[in-house]
C-alpha cells in the first residue's frame, strides 16, 4: 500500500513538473478549477484528465473522464456526466449532458446533446440540437437550423428544409 502512495505521489509530482517546463501535462486530477486541481487551468492535458469531480484546461488530447469537465478545445474520449467544450471538439463524447461549440465525432448524451454551431458527425440522446447539422441525428426531438444528413425522432425539425418538420424519419441533402 505504501508503494502505491509513493508512486501515486511521484506521477502528480511528474505531472505538475512536466507542465511548469512545456505548459503541456500528461496527468490532470482535478477536484474543482482553478485552484483544487494538480496543474492550473491554462496549461493543456495531452494524456489522462480526472475530474473529481469537476475539471478545467485549455486544451485536452486524449482522455477526459469524471463527473464534469470544461474547456475550449478537446480531441479526446469524453466520458463525464458533463461535457462543456467552449469552442472545438473532436472525438466521442459520452454523458447525460454534452455541449460544444463546433463539433466533429460522436455524441451520445443520454440526456442532451447541443452544439452552438457546426456539427459533424452523429448525435444520439432524448434532444439533439445544432445550428448546422452534417451527418445524423436519433432521438426524440431533433433540432437544427441547417442540415445535411438524417434525423430519426418522434419531433424532427430542420428549419430551412423544404419540409422543415417531419416525425420518425426527416432529412435535407
Amino acid at each position: 500500500m505504501n508503494r502505491l502512495i509513493a508512486f501515486a505521489a511521484l506521477v502528480v509530482a511528474f505531472a505538475g513538473a512536466a507542465a511548469s517546463a512545456f505548459d503541456t501535462t500528461p496527468l490532470q486530477l482535478s477536484i474543482w478549477p482553478p485552484r483544487l486541481q494538480v496543474v492550473p487551468d491554462y496549461i493543456d492535458v495531452s494524456g489522462i484528465k480526472l475530474n473529481l469531480p469537476f475539471g478545467g484546461n485549455q486544451t485536452i488530447v486524449g482522455l477526459d473522464a469524471g463527473i464534469a469537465s470544461t474547456s475550449h478545445k478537446t480531441s479526446a474520449l469524453q466520458v463525464n456526466l458533463l461535457n462543456r467544450v467552449h469552442e472545438e471538439y473532436a472525438g466521442l463524447q459520452v454523458g447525460l449532458l454534452n455541449q460544444t461549440g463546433n463539433s466533429s465525432g460522436v455524441q451520445i448524451g443520454v440526456l442532451m446533446n447541443a452544439t452552438d454551431s457546426i456539427a459533424k458527425g452523429i448525435q444520439i440522446g432524448l434532444i439533439n440540437t445544432s445550428l448546422e447539422m452534417s451527418g445524423l441525428q436519433i432521438g426524440i426531438i431533433n433540432y437544427t437550423e441547417f442540415m445535411t444528413g438524417v434525423q430519426i425522432g418522434l419531433i424532427n425539425i430542420i428549419r430551412e428544409s423544404i419540409i422543415p418538420f417531419f416525425p420518425i424519419i426527416n432529412f435535407c441533402f
